[in-house]
């Protein structure tokens, strides 16, 4: 028969405390828990007025195996035209929706979107920053050239973890929350 003492078990259960704690979701360090994402916004607006387009792609698992579904409504970009664009999260696993855009934007120095574009004469800049004055990219600009072509864009947000957060970087160092890539086609 084990004995097992009182001291014994109030350093398992402290220990146990401890590593629950960890897991939470933190807003101002790096290490809270990834997101569940299971839709991407994205809207596109001209920047000197105009309709705004719409398009969305759902992830029934989120970053799970299972592949993203087809992409909703593909827009039909004007050459020589700059678009203001908007990125939204959701998890629609829950009910009601959850806004994912919302935590992104309140844990902003843990995260960043990345952008990268296909397709002759297209550009996607970030306009929004974190509290460091590092890009988020929750808000763009895409800026079509008058030869610009039909293409991708594939959208990741990264989560940072235990890598920093670089101002310069190019591609996601850190944990992938979702990663999706939008088609758009040129309007004639």
């Amino acid at each position: 028969m084990h004995k097992f003492s009182s001291r014994r078990f109030m350093a398992f259960g402290s220990a146990a405390l401890v590593s629950l704690a960890a897991c939470g979701d933190s807003s101002t360090a790096p290490g809270g828990e990834s997101e569940i994402i299971s839709r991407v916004t994205l809207t596109l607006t001209p920047a000197a007025g105009g309709t705004a387009l719409v398009t969305y792609i759902d992830d029934a698992d989120g970053n799970g195996s299972t592949a993203p579904s087809a992409q909703v409504a593909i827009p039909a970009l004007t050459r020589g035209v700059t678009y203001t664009g908007t990125v939204k999260f959701e998890n629609r696993l829950k009910s009601p929706a959850e806004d994912i855009t919302a935590e992104v934007q309140a844990e902003a120095n843990e995260h960043r979107v990345f952008y990268t574009v296909t397709g002759a004469g297209a550009a996607i800049t970030t306009t929004d920053v974190d509290g460091q004055n590092r890009p988020l990219g929750l808000r763009f600009s895409k800026a079509l050239t008058a030869s610009a072509t039909a293409g991708t864009a594939r959208v990741v947000l990264c989560h940072y973890d235990s890598s920093p957060k670089v101002a310069t970087a190019t591609s996601c160092a850190g944990d992938t929350d979702i990663d999706v890539t939008f088609a758009y086609t040129i309007a004639p």
